[in-house]
């Protein structure tokens, strides 16, 4: 897998900074991990700016990446919390997530009925998101007490008749609900649309972790300078990106979406959490424990 990012303007040009963004230097080559979603453009956009040397760049979606390092092809990246959390040979960059403290705006079930009414239906879920996947089942079993099937697909559509409901996720849920927005005024069919960010925020009271950067520990072993150098180069990219870098930010999520800048500034700014703090450690740990707790590990 190569680089599949496609950028409409040349590579944004480094800033004048001394940080760590332009000081990082690693001893050994290494290929990185990242994933290909407009929600990590505050840390892909500085990460491409200002790429060491001697790091390569692998674009894809979590499922993609997470069957690489499954494989042994990666040693290092974005990946899903999921995949994190069953995987005992990663350790966490504790530096960064993609989290929400509340709605997280990308992350939907859309329903055709009441969620108390779901026993027994088949709900279309996408291959390309184990973490989501995983909260679906825990929110809805945690809740309801309801076990229906889940069917995977490429790309579920909330109307499609195989299933009375979708779980979307990243991209394709921004630009879906928004369409939906519009289309409400004009469509009397309604659908019940739940943002799995703000189920969980209201059920557990703390932010949801969907994504993480971890490591392989024979790789961090092996390179503790290297590590250490990427795990703050890592924490520094999308403080830049929500800065320096955010004009560039939203010109590119607008290319790739054709979402207005208002709708892509709530969402980079009061959905989107790129922070990892005791709260969100907190938060993985009773994910894992829910998890388990289901026999989804």
């Amino acid at each position: 897998m190569t680089n599949s990012l496609e950028f409409c303007a040349s590579k944004p040009a480094r800033t004048s900074t001394t940080s760590i963004l332009e000081r990082i230097q690693l001893e050994k080559p290494v290929v990185f991990g990242q994933i290909d979603f407009v929600n990590c453009l505050p840390i892909t956009l500085p990460l491409v700016a200002n790429l060491p040397a001697s790091m390569t760049l692998t674009m894809g979606n979590p499922g993609q990446l997470n069957k690489r390092y499954a494989e042994g092809e990666l040693d290092i990246g974005a990946m899903s919390a999921h995949f994190l959390l069953t995987s005992p040979d990663f350790q966490l960059i504790p530096t960064l997530s993609i989290s929400s403290q509340n709605e997280v705006g990308s992350v939907f079930l859309f329903s055709k009925r009441p969620l108390s009414e779901l026993s027994g239906c088949r709900i279309g879920v996408p291959y390309a998101s184990a973490t989501s996947v995983c909260l679906l089942k825990v929110l809805i079993k945690e809740e309801f007490g309801l076990s229906p099937e889940f069917v995977f697909d490429n790309d579920p559509e909330p109307f499609d008749e195989r299933f009375q409901a979708v779980l979307m996720i990243g991209d394709a849920a921004l630009n879906t609900d928004e369409r939906l927005k519009e289309r409400a005024a004009l469509q009397s069919q309604a659908l019940v649309r739940v943002d799995l960010g703000e189920w969980w925020r209201r059920l557990y009271q703390l932010p949801m972790v969907f994504g993480v950067w971890g490591a392989r520990r024979s790789y961090v072993q092996a390179n503790p300078a290297d590590f250490a150098a990427i795990c703050s180069f890592l924490g520094e990219t999308w403080r830049h990106g929500l800065s320096e870098e955010y004009p560039a930010v939203l010109s590119e999520a607008e290319r790739r979406t054709g979402l207005s800048r208002r709708i892509l500034d709530a969402y980079f700014r009061s959905q989107l959490d790129f922070d990892f703090s005791a709260e969100h450690e907190k938060a993985l740990a009773l994910f894992k424990q829910l998890a388990l707790k289901h026999g989804l590990l």
